[in-house]
């Protein structure tokens, strides 16, 4: 038992470690041989587990979508305005907070052949819970409306993470301010 414990602690190293690079390097400026380094991984052991750079980055926008799957409420019944701002804000926070969220999503961007990958976790629930309106909501804005804007504004959270430390980008939001700045000035 200890051996298999070993190798899923060192899956996990391997999978934390690839995303803080595809995050950061995106998909084609991220080596194995820099992320067997930074998980203190020999290559041998990250070959082990992943074959191919792309097997990796698979892993990585799995292990993305079920966090922000785990994090995302479950609603049951007429969703409102709230409902829709704590589903954008749990998106933003966990850009700021999740590396393996952050990766996700840069790797949805590097890979577009992999389909919508992260956005395609948690888009349909935002149609979903969209299409449960309660009064509310449905009186502020048409279904379309209501998630364009939310789509915008994660778009926009996952653009401030990545803009973060740039030159020339000081006084841009961190995601979970930017999404409160954006339905400040958008809700009813």
């Amino acid at each position: 038992m200890a051996r298999q414990e070993r190798a899923e602690r060192t899956r996990r190293a391997v999978i934390h470690a690839a995303a803080r690079e595809f995050a950061e390097h995106g998909f084609a400026g991220t080596s194995l041989a820099r992320i067997s380094g930074a998980a203190g991984v020999t290559m041998g052991a990250l070959t082990f587990h992943f074959a191919t750079k792309g097997e990796l980055a698979d892993a990585v926008s799995e292990s993305g979508g079920t966090t922000t799957r785990k994090a995302l409420p479950l609603r049951q019944g007429p969703a409102g305005v709230a409902d829709v701002v704590g589903f954008t804000r749990t998106l933003a926070r966990l850009l700021e907070q999740e590396v393996v969220v952050r990766a996700a999503a840069r790797l949805t961007w590097d890979r577009p052949a992999a389909g919508a990958g992260w956005y395609g976790t948690w888009l349909p629930l935002l149609h979903e819970l969209v299409g449960q309106a309660d009064e509310e909501l449905a009186a502020w804005a048409s279904p379309q409306a209501v998630v364009a804007l939310a789509l915008s504004i994660v778009a926009g959270a996952e653009t401030a993470v990545r803009l973060d430390g740039l030159p020339g980008a000081e006084g841009v939001a961190a995601p979970a301010h930017h999404a409160t700045l954006v339905w400040g000035l958008a809700r009813p």
